[in-house]
């Protein structure tokens, strides 16, 4: 892998202050294990002995602070014990412990992905009953005001658009649930990030490139905590379509790098095949080196579980569908695997359509059959884009791919029109 004479510089340097401070540059990701997720009782207690390990809340976060806590909501629907967001349980029993440092003010804040409603996310995922429980305030980060911030070495997105509630928080509480995804392979601490950007900037993030954005993001936005829900976490196409693994885990760190390489570990998946961990590495993010990760707790093999990856076999009715696989990544494949099967879960046929040639990867080229449909997706097929139903992105998300197949046939697009997601 190669990457950008900038980060290069950088790691060098990294390593040059390395050495004149005398020592590496290490962290710490606690690890705690329950048994009943589901139970407030029980995760009130885990939650409590997951910040005698990192440390009291009282010493951690200033009094009078303002805390900001960033949850992963994925879903307008109550869908938590499947695995798809933050659940609500989780979300009390970490407000109730940060307010042990007397806060001025706990808000849990959130700009749900393209197309959702955070508000409707709240409300029928148990959170408006978390902040009657406990005084929190519920904010949609799409009602306030978001400034732009300049990413320190150019790199791929040359600044980002974060919403500005987040930026002036005294104290940042990261808290994503663990889950595989079929785009970046895990989503955890990392990843949830980029819902503190924009609607633009999270189509933006998909055009130019998924991972690299999000790891840029980064660069310039740094919690002050992370605290992962693996109380029931997600395996398979996740972040939607996946599993629920009743894994009843909390862990928390301050370097989302850290925790993310921790989390990898746990579930059974090597941190260098992870792209936001490998493009971390290169851009000198964080800590990688799992040699400077004190592992506090539980230990990784006592809590390891293997997960399923979003990654299984793409099937299609070879009489209607002809997949041109030019060297793609598993992204795209994966990305259409599960659009289609969003649209059969709808009750979409494809019977209708004469025959449908879909390309995918760098080498792939289309035949120009007037017996069938094209349809090329991903920024590699760009020499397409010219074509009606070109699908963008690096990888174009799946609810993309899914609206063009509406769109063929001859249905109404559910995320509004292509042109709101071409950069160009």
């Amino acid at each position: 892998m190669s990457y950008p004479r900038e980060s290069v510089f950088i790691r060098v340097l990294l390593n040059v202050l390395k050495i004149w401070g005398g020592k590496e540059v290490s962290t710490s990701v606690a690890i705690v294990k329950g048994k009943n997720g589901k139970d407030l009782k029980e995760v009130r207690k885990m939650m409590g002995e997951l910040f005698s390990l990192i440390g009291p809340a009282s010493k951690l976060i200033p009094p009078k602070s303002r805390i900001l806590i960033k949850p992963n909501l994925t879903a307008e629907e109550n869908l938590w014990e499947k695995g798809i967001l933050t659940g609500p349980v989780f979300m009390q029993a970490l407000v109730e412990e940060v307010q042990k440092a007397g806060p001025a003010e706990v808000i849990i804040a959130e700009a749900i992905a393209i197309g959702l409603n955070t508000k409707k996310a709240f409300s029928a995922n148990g959170y408006e009953e978390v902040a009657r429980t406990t005084g929190a305030r519920l904010l949609d980060l799409y009602d306030g005001e978001f400034e732009e911030v300049k990413i320190p070495f150019g790199g791929l997105l040359k600044s980002v658009r974060v919403s500005r509630e987040v930026l002036r928080a005294d104290f940042f509480v990261n808290a994503p649930v663990l889950k595989t995804h079929f785009a970046s392979t895990i989503t955890a601490a990392m990843k949830n990030l980029k819902g503190t950007t924009t609607y633009d900037e999270k189509k933006r993030f998909h055009y130019l490139g998924l991972n690299k954005a999000f790891t840029e993001l980064n660069a310039v936005l740094k919690p002050h905590l992370n605290v992962v829900d693996g109380l029931i976490a997600m395996e398979g196409d996740g972040p939607i379509a996946g599993t629920p693994v009743g894994l009843n885990l909390l862990m928390a760190g301050a370097d989302a790098v850290a925790v993310d390489t921790i989390a990898a570990r746990i579930m059974g998946i090597d941190p260098t095949e992870v792209l936001s961990l490998c493009l971390a590495q290169g851009m000198g993010l964080g800590v990688w080196n799992e040699k400077d990760i004190k592992v506090l707790g539980r230990s990784i093999e006592e809590v390891r579980r293997p997960f399923v990856r979003a990654c299984a076999p793409l099937e299609l009715d070879a009489e209607k569908v002809r997949f041109l696989n030019g060297q793609a990544c598993n992204a795209c494949p994966n990305g259409l695997r599960i659009a289609l099967g969003r649209l059969k879960a709808a009750g979409i046929s494809l019977e209708k359509l004469p025959g449908l040639e879909i390309s995918a990867g760098y080498e792939a080229r289309l035949s120009g059959s007037p017996d069938c449909i094209q349809l090329p997706i991903g920024n590699c097929q760009k020499q397409y884009k010219h074509l009606p139903n070109y699908v963008p992105g690096c990888p174009p998300p799946a609810f993309l791919i899914a609206d063009q197949i509406r769109e063929i046939l001859g249905m109404e697009r559910k995320f509004g029109p292509k042109k709101d997601y071409l950069m160009e």
